[in-house]
């Protein structure tokens, strides 16, 4: 199941988008590093009892484009091919991580909170400058990284679980030291490619296409020449917006939505506040008396809580952005008076108000139009299941689509020429392109017969009415129009064995010893010699895995390396070996990339044995992939 996720492409920005998923900073654990719900919310990975649904990976999806956007600018074209490597890339850590997590469940490993709770008390990142756990500097980093706490808090559970079930035994068997040397001579090692390439495209056929042969092609490849069923379509839309023109909201709705809503017309009260922490009833005790004597908060936070003016300052906040047992009294406070100390699981909190910007609250009559809209929107909807519930009576009846038009107002489009595929002839009204084209109104425009009034199909502007007109069926194209089309495959099939008959004949002259640079003259084949080049370094358009095959084969032999309908045939003419001496750093170098190498190997080996008793489900239709 997991190797099932093959287009995953290692792009630098398809990996920086991942990385992003991830807090940098949270080192103690080696952590550096198109999808539509419709209505129904359904699971798209499963482990066994575990699942992740649509809208979840939606989110994740959706944030980690966000994210690459905060970090590239939005500048980035996230291309469609971007955003499945992206979406694919999530399903595989998801998909492990669930793993993982139901192999922890089966083996009893658990995560307390008192350990999260130690463990990001002692993160040197959320420490101030007296090496302090300081929660302000907690929220100042997720919220740099867009993370909420919660969020955090389980990506660090799940991290905790990742080294305990997989990096903890992987990391147990360790590279052997004597393969450095090996490695690097290889690494250092340069090779001398020669190489000829045999493109059926650039070759010549001699002869012209027979009569005959033009003949046995229209019928060999018969379903080819096929038109395919097309049809003409009219249809009418009726749009949710224009249906809310005709909803007027009573003064008592108006109200009633003010009153449900009133958290988006009210600006909450907000205060300067400055904050120390100490670790004593004893010193919050001495500092409280200082402030009363007069004394500069800042200097006494300083002085006895050793905090500097940044980590004491909390700034402008809402009463909810303190701890629960710190609002009410710091939001009751008057202003320039010190708050008496408050304790709390950090320790004793003396707080002082600067400055206090009063609760706004926007009244009904300035937003009524506002809500008016809203409502109409609100209902639109349901106006909208009344109005079809009418037209499929109408329908029932024999109404026309003409007559239905009529009695709604509503101007029929026409689509000419639709093929099950959505492409058509011609469309009346440019607007309805993507709708014409969709799944559901190919569907319904070929569920029916001529004259027929269809269901209502469901848009995102309200919904809509189709009737076919024409229907033509089927047929395979007359002779004459498909002989280019003809031509044109003959010629590429002649091409194609042309090429395969000099690939025969090259290989078995280089299995009897002949050189290449005679076969190639022979042939009058362009023959090309490399530079020496380092393992890995591309040359004749090869792909990565034909590199490594490549550089693999032993000097004076060959492979014949295919793609695309190309062929290349390669050998090595050369080896240089280098002569510098290996240094201690370049050993250490190779040692800890084969190290990590076999670290990754053997990650994904294990995780693939846990998965082996588990029952694991993707779903990758459902997030638009329809070729895994």
């Amino acid at each position: 199941m997991i190797s099932k996720i093959r287009k995953y492409q290692d792009s630098w920005l398809t990996k920086a988008i991942l990385a992003l998923t991830a807090l940098s900073f949270m080192s103690l654990f080696g952590i550096t590093g198109y999808v539509n719900s419709a209505n129904k919310n359904r699971a798209v990975i499963k482990v066994d009892n575990l699942e992740i649904l649509q809208d979840e990976m939606n989110i994740k999806l959706n944030n980690s484009i966000r994210k690459a956007k905060n970090m590239f600018g939005d500048s980035i074209e996230v291309t469609e091919e971007i955003r499945k490597n992206i979406l694919l890339g999530l399903i595989k850590d998801n998909l492990n991580n669930m793993i993982i997590l139901r192999e922890a469940n089966k083996e009893n490993v658990s995560i307390s909170d008192e350990l999260i709770q130690k463990i990001i008390s002692s993160q040197p990142e959320f420490m101030d400058a007296t090496g302090r756990f300081s929660p302000d500097l907690l929220r100042r980093q997720l919220s740099y990284f867009d993370m909420t706490e919660r969020e955090y808090i389980s990506d660090l559970k799940q991290n905790i679980i990742n080294r305990h079930i997989v990096s903890s035994p992987v990391e147990k068997i360790i590279y052997p030291r004597f393969m450095d040397k090996y490695f690097a001579q290889i690494e250092n090692q340069e090779k001398v490619f020669s190489y000829i390439t045999i493109n059926p495209s650039e070759l010549k056929v001699d002869r012209k296409i027979s009569d005959e042969e033009i003949e046995q092609y229209y019928q060999d490849f018969a379903p080819q020449f096929e038109e395919t069923e097309k049809r003409d379509v009219s249809f009418i839309e009726l749009k949710t917006n224009e249906l809310s023109k005709n909803i007027v909201p009573s003064a008592e709705d108006i109200s009633d939505f003010y009153k449900e809503n009133e958290n988006q017309y009210i600006v909450p009260e907000k205060r300067y506040v400055l904050q120390m922490v100490l670790d004593s009833k004893e010193n919050a005790d001495k500092a409280l008396a200082e402030l009363q004597k007069g004394s500069d908060f800042y200097k006494v936070a300083s002085e006895i809580a050793n905090q500097d003016k940044e980590t004491t300052t909390l700034g402008n906040i809402t009463s909810d952005s303190l701890l629960p047992e710190l609002g009410e009294d710091t939001f009751s406070a008057k202003l320039n008076e010190p708050v008496s100390p408050i304790s709390s699981e950090f320790g004793w909190h003396i707080l002082k108000v600067t400055k206090i910007t009063p609760k706004k609250v926007t009244p009904l009559e300035a937003v009524k139009k506002d809500i008016i809209e809203a409502i109409r929107q609100e209902r639109a909807y349901e106006e909208a299941l009344n109005i079809i519930s009418e037209i499929e009576d109408k329908i029932g009846a024999g109404d026309t689509l003409e007559s239905i038009a009529k009695d709604y107002n509503v101007r029929i489009n026409k689509v000419v020429s639709l093929k099950e595929d959505g492409s058509y002839k011609s469309l009346s009204n440019k607007r309805y392109k993507d709708t014409v084209s969709s799944g559901d109104f190919v569907e319904t425009a070929f569920s029916y017969n001529v004259g027929e009034t269809s269901q209502v199909i469901e848009t995102e502007n309200g919904f809509i009415l189709a009737s076919v007109t024409d229907i033509e069926d089927a047929h395979i194209k007359p002779l004459d129009d498909v002989k280019p089309e003809i031509v044109k495959i003959w010629t590429e099939n002649e091409k194609s064995a042309i090429a395969q008959e000099i690939i025969n004949d090259v290989v078995a002259d280089l299995d009897n010893g002949e050189s290449l640079n005679n076969i190639a003259s022979r042939f009058k084949l362009a023959i090309k010699t490399t530079q020496p080049l380092k393992r890995g370094k591309e040359f004749a358009k090869l792909n990565s895995a034909q590199l490594t095959e490549a550089y693999q084969t032993p000097l004076g032999e060959y492979r014949l390396l295919s793609s695309a309908g190309t062929t290349t045939i390669v050998t090595p003419v050369n080896i240089i070996n280098s002569s510098a001496d290996i240094n201690q750093k370049q050993l250490d170098s190779i040692n800890a990339k084969m190290q990590k190498a076999l670290e990754s190997d053997l990650s994904n080996e294990l995780v693939n044995d846990y998965s082996k008793d588990m029952d694991v489900r993707v779903k990758y239709r459902l997030m638009g992939f329809d070729d895994l």
